[in-house]
């Protein structure tokens, strides 16, 4: 595991995303892009054949890895972001605790009166849910921030066997997550964001809240009232940046101390799909 910048000196801020949250004229223009639904008209275009030779170009400025797709003929942009990587193994062991997804990684305490801060605001569980239901059932517990870039692999798995009932999907905007706008707007409970309560057989009742980002915020579950395995898909972002916020219960997990270290020292630390971050407390 390696540490990033919390707060955003690392490369994943772009020159337009920092204007665009770094002064109140350029604050205007971003929420003007959103009002005309200029993310829309983006992901058209991206899903559309004629966005396919822009593949090569993103592939090679990043760096990405695709010796799994030598083979493969992708449609559009869109066809290569949501590809799906059947080498992915995950840990399957019990008690350990897995990420859910390629990401940066943060932690933070919820208090016992269900607030928590992250990156200078602070936030409550019902800005999550919409509803003060689950305040007694996570207060005192943590909150995991996966904070996807656009370069990530964008599917993510369940991070323990179990089952869960009906997704939950919040409308709202679709600003970036890029560390530079996550200190400008409340960013996690601003944006379009789908959430459900899995019952695991190790951790107890965990929520899982996927969060929409610019430019098209696509949440794609692949299951309602389903019994799930360890290490198995649970669904996958269309285009861009996105997050996961996971919560836990009190007493329930206990984290890698690198991470907790580096959560500390404002790092965010870089994860991957399937691996260790902690166990069962």
């Amino acid at each position: 595991m390696s540490a990033i910048d919390f707060y955003g000196n690392e490369p994943g801020n772009s020159k337009s995303v920092v204007f665009l949250c770094s002064s109140p004229f350029g604050r205007f223009l971003y929420n003007l892009t959103l009002f005309l639904q200029i993310p829309k008209i983006m992901g058209a275009f991206l899903r559309s054949p004629l966005s396919k030779f822009f593949i090569k170009g993103f592939v090679k400025k990043n760096n990405i890895d695709m010796s799994a797709f030598n083979d493969v003929k992708f449609k559009s942009f869109n066809d290569f972001f949501t590809r799906k990587d059947n080498s992915r193994k995950p840990e399957l062991s019990s008690e350990t605790l897995i990420s859910p997804c390629d990401s940066a990684l943060s932690v933070f305490n919820i208090e016992e009166n269900s607030t928590f801060k992250i990156k200078g605001f602070d936030y409550t569980l019902k800005d999550f849910f919409e509803t003060d239901e689950f305040d007694k059932t996570f207060s005192g517990g943590n909150a995991l921030i996966f904070r996807l870039a656009a370069t990530d692999y964008h599917r993510y798995c369940y991070i323990d066997s179990g089952s869960l009932e009906k997704n939950h999907f919040l409308k709202g905007k679709l600003y970036s997550v890029q560390p530079v706008c996550c200190r400008t707007f409340k960013v996690y409970t601003k944006n379009r964001r789908s959430w459900t309560i899995l019952h695991t057989q190790n951790f107890g009742d965990v929520a899982q809240v996927e969060v929409g980002a610019f430019s098209v915020g696509g949440i794609k579950n692949h299951h309602e009232n389903y019994s799930f395995s360890k290490g198995e898909e649970k669904g996958y972002f269309d285009l861009h940046g996105s997050t996961i916020v996971m919560l836990f219960r009190k007493n329930t997990i206990k984290l890698d101390e690198e991470i907790l270290a580096q959560t500390v020292n404002g790092k965010e630390t870089t994860v991957k799909y399937g691996q260790p971050i902690g166990k069962k407390a």
